[in-house]
C-alpha cells in the first residue's frame, strides 16, 4: 500500500521526479516496495529534489496515509521521510 501511494504521488508531481527518485533507490538496490522498511533511502532521494517539491511529496503522502495515523509503523515511516 505504501509503495503504491509513493509511486502515485511521484507520478502526480511529474515523471522526471518519479524517475529521479527511482534511480536513487536503484543505486541502493531498492525499489518502491522497499521504502516502507527502509525509509532512510527514500528520505535521501527526496532530499535530492528541490525543497518545495520534497515538501509537496511528503505532504501528499501524509495526506494519503492520514487514515492510518494510529499505526505506529506508519507514524515512524512518516517521521523518517520528513527529517
Amino acid at each position: 500500500m505504501v509503495a503504491s501511494i509513493i509511486e502515485k504521488t511521484l507520478m502526480e508531481v511529474g515523471i522526471l521526479t518519479y524517475t529521479q527518485v527511482s534511480e536513487t533507490l536503484a543505486k541502493h538496490n531498492l525499489t518502491f516496495a522497499d521504502c516502507y522498511k527502509k525509509p532512510g533511502v527514500l528520505n535521501l532521494a527526496l532530499k535530492e529534489l528541490q525543497n518545495d517539491t520534497r515538501r509537496i511529496i511528503v505532504n501528499k503522502i501524509r495526506k494519503e496515509l492520514h487514515e492510518f495515523d494510529n499505526n505506529q509503523r506508519l507514524v515512524k515511516f512518516m517521521q523518517a521521510i520528513s527529517e
